[in-house]
């Protein structure tokens, strides 16, 4: 999942939490598939980021999976034989796994499927 500026939305994708008020008040479901109309009522409710599905948009200075995953192995190389930092690492390499692919490549990976 990613969080990005409604400006960066597009018809289409899908909404990974509510899409919420500064108030909280709740405009749409996780779920709810975005069309141009739900994104123009969005718009002029104020609404500034939504979280949608997937990692649709690149953001500008943003780090993708391989860097992320290498930078993450680069800062733990000193520790590799720490068992509980090792598992921390897996723990944070499969965290972002899951937020930019989802849990089913994760579990697919892990069973050699995932490509």
């Amino acid at each position: 999942m990613q969080r990005i500026p409604l400006k960066l939305a597009q018809p289409g994708m899908v909404l990974a939490k509510e899409a919420v008020t500064s108030e909280g008040q709740v405009l749409c479901g996780a779920g709810t598939t975005l069309s141009q109309e739900i994104l123009a009522r969005l718009a002029k409710q104020e609404v500034l980021t939504l979280t949608v599905e997937g990692h649709p948009v690149s953001m500008p200075g943003e780090k993708t999976l391989p860097e992320k995953l290498k930078e993450l192995d680069l800062r733990f190389s000193k520790v590799k034989d720490d068992p509980v930092l090792r598992a921390l690492k897996t723990l944070i390499a499969e965290f972002w796994i899951i937020q930019e692919k989802g849990e089913d490549f994760l579990k697919n990976l892990k069973k050699g499927k995932a490509g």
